[in-house]
């Protein structure tokens, strides 16, 4: 990419961002100074590191706007390939790193991909690394590379894609307007991406499902997974940066590079080394945490070393590690260090990013786009915290799925609100058993239901009035602070959704008292 007056590109990126064509920030290293002045979102190289083995870079995305914004952390056409394009451009000159969803329309996508966004806040820092092995390998979704054969890079260009404000609240607006037009004659909604009505069923409900029923997201309100929406531009905006005066080997391939995960299927014990703690690594976000006691935050920091021999969840780990397919791009926040060994004997350790991705003795990084569930098995010193976790979620999804009824006509308190969102998702998903769970506290055993709606609770209620709380096993139950239970968890404790969807943690009756019912 040529050199441009960056200020100028920076002001006009960021009062135009609303606009449906993306934006590019070109950056360097010398550029930096500049954007800070513009509070717009910047990426800075950090570290490169080229060797006979492997080509390492670090860099840091800031998010120095006054608004959050969603990075572009995966693309893939399932879930089980690459998460970002690399390829020499058609300078034959650059080799572009590309992790960017809004590309321009093709003439010809078979299989159009998806993208992973994750939240960064304003002032917010995220660093990444990208490592691959030398030969750099060619990987793509949407270039055709005219470099065959082996090559050089002169100079080495990162996009990465983002999008400004509240992109879960873009997608609902736009399948709202999608929903709401079946009910209109005639129906004129020309803009509304097709691939975005396909990907979601073209409804709301299939936005909930996919992003907080279906378990692709792990943290709530903090990651989002999308279409490629073709050539209905939503405004994706480009973070670029480039470095010149490089030589990095390049080979253009038609396949994904051939590595292969660790084969632990041996092994007998692992030993886990977190850091900083296991707090930062499994609960790493303010909605998590607040969910926790300051001596349950302690406790939890404190702990850095586990070590397990329980060979039916080694057995699940091994099987899970060995599923991993070529990555390259992992994000530092927290990290465990695994050591692998056989009847005392060291097998191989390998480290882990973010839950997401491993880099192995080899320096060789291997991606898993679900993640490594199992890993929590392995630490039984945050099952009671993640269980809780998993019973807040819950009462999210209720809380989606009963709001999006109201943008339906629907007004709650709903006398049957269970047997309502049962009636009205029993064709999509519920009949089918994905979503039953829902219902159900994890910890309280047997039951239909564990939870009950306030009857005083209206959407126009002040937004720290309870609206769903915990309760013995019923269904379509409604009450006030006697229905709620202590009971469902260890330690003893039970969740309540505010009507604004917060979840808090209730452990004694004082707390219980404070809250607003009315």
């Amino acid at each position: 990419m040529k050199k441009m007056n960056m200020k100028t590109v920076l002001i006009v990126t960021f009062i135009f961002c609303i606009l449906f064509e993306p934006q590019v920030h070109a950056q360097s290293r010398t550029d930096s100074e500049t954007n800070k002045t513009a509070k717009a979102p910047i990426i800075e190289f950090i570290k490169l590191n080229i060797s006979d083995k492997s080509f390492e870079l670090c860099y840091e995305i800031k998010n120095d706007s006054t608004h959050d914004i969603w990075i572009c952390e995966d693309i893939s056409v399932d879930l089980h390939e690459s998460d970002f394009e690399a390829y020499i451009d058609e300078s034959k000159q650059t080799l572009l790193i590309r992790r960017r969803l809004d590309i321009p329309p093709l003439d010809n996508v078979p299989r159009p991909p998806h993208g992973r966004y994750v939240r960064l806040c304003a002032g917010h820092t995220r660093t990444e690394f990208l490592l691959l092995s030398i030969p750099v390998e060619s990987r793509f979704f949407w270039a055709f590379p005219t470099t065959p054969g082996k090559a050089y890079a002169k100079s080495l260009a990162l996009e990465i894609g983002y999008y400004p404000g509240d992109l879960p609240g873009m997608i609902r607006d736009i399948l709202e307007k999608e929903e709401k037009s079946r009910y209109k004659k005639p129906v004129v909604y020309p803009t509304v991406p097709s691939s975005i009505q396909e990907w979601f069923g073209g409804r709301l409900l299939g936005f909930y499902w996919l992003n907080w029923l279906k378990g692709l997201v792990r943290h709530r309100g903090e990651e989002l997974v999308i279409p490629w929406t073709g050539r209905f531009r939503m405004g994706e905006q480009v973070l670029r940066t480039t470095i010149d005066d490089v030589k990095i080997p390049y080979e253009e391939k038609y396949r994904w590079p051939g590595v292969s995960p660790p084969d632990i299927n041996d092994c007998t014990q692992i030993e886990m080394q977190f850091q900083p703690s296991i707090l930062d690594y499994f609960f790493p976000y303010p909605n998590e945490r607040d969910l926790l006691s300051a001596e349950e935050v302690k406790y939890l920091q404190s702990t850095q070393k586990v070590v397990t021999d329980n060979q039916e969840h080694i057995k699940v780990f091994a099987r899970e590690v060995g599923k991993g397919l070529p990555g390259g791009i992992f994000t530092e926040r927290s990290t465990v260090h695994v050591i692998c060994y056989r009847d005392g004997e060291r097998l191989t350790s390998f480290t882990m990013y973010d839950d997401r991705s491993i880099v192995t003795e080899e320096e060789q990084c291997i991606r898993y786009k679900t993640g490594l569930p199992s890993l929590r098995m392995l630490s039984p010193q945050i099952q009671p915290f993640q269980l809780r976790l998993d019973c807040a979620d819950n009462l999210r999804s209720l809380f989606s799925l009963l709001q999006f009824l109201c943008r339906s006509g629907r007004t709650y308190p709903l006398s049957k609100w269970c047997d309502t969102i049962v009636r009205y998702c029993r064709i999509d998903y519920i009949s089918k058993g994905y979503g039953m769970r829902y219902f159900k506290c994890p910890t309280a055993g047997p039951g239909r239901c564990h939870y009950a709606m306030n009857p005083n609770c209206k959407p126009d209620s002040p937004p720290n009035t309870v609206f769903l709380f915990e309760t013995k096993a019923g269904w379509n139950q409604h009450g006030r602070p006697e229905l709620f239970t202590y009971d469902n968890h260890d330690p003893k404790g039970g969740c309540v959704l505010l009507n604004d969807g917060t979840v808090k943690f209730i452990r004694t009756k004082e707390e219980l008292q404070k809250l607003r019912w009315k």
